[in-house]
């Protein structure tokens, strides 16, 4: 392949990522649950369409985009369905937010940070339409924390 195909197929791609990535509407959890901070972002792919929607085998690609206001040593990732009104844990492969997802620990108040993690929907997942719970977890407060879709649109 030549230079001009090369950069043919990479543009194709290209635009297939920004066209499958979605910015979400999303709603800050209350105050009251312990969170400090937001994201100001947050990207989710596939989501050609909101509410998002992910079939099982799929691999789901976020981005979170926020401002620390906190200091924190430490960074956990945790994921939440609300099944029912009673958020359920959905385990993420690597809920250890300072690896392997673009941050570096510790985090300092007042920068701001990207998240990326990818997680699979396993076939064991029910397939219901739930809202998620999405936490980024400081040693003493979650930095963020929010719901999508943000259902009181």
């Amino acid at each position: 392949m030549d230079n001009k195909g090369i950069r043919t197929v990479a543009l194709i791609v290209a635009s297939f990522l920004a066209v499958s990535a979605e910015v979400i509407q999303f709603k800050d959890c209350l105050p009251s649950e312990g969170v400090t901070g937001h994201a100001t972002s947050v990207e989710l792919s596939p989501c050609t369409s909101q509410p998002c929607n992910f079939k099982h085998g799929q691999t789901v690609n976020v981005k979170i985009t926020f401002t620390a206001n906190n200091d924190t040593p430490t960074l956990k990732s945790t994921v939440y369905g609300i099944v029912f009104n009673v958020p359920v844990e959905f385990p993420l492969p690597n809920a250890d937010a300072c690896s392997n997802s673009g941050l570096t620990c510790p985090i300092q108040k007042g920068q701001t940070y990207t998240y990326s993690s990818s997680f699979d929907v396993k076939d064991s997942y029910p397939q219901i339409e739930l809202v998620v719970m999405w936490k980024l977890q400081g040693a003493s407060s979650n930095e963020v924390c929010f719901t999508f879709p943000d259902v009181h649109q």
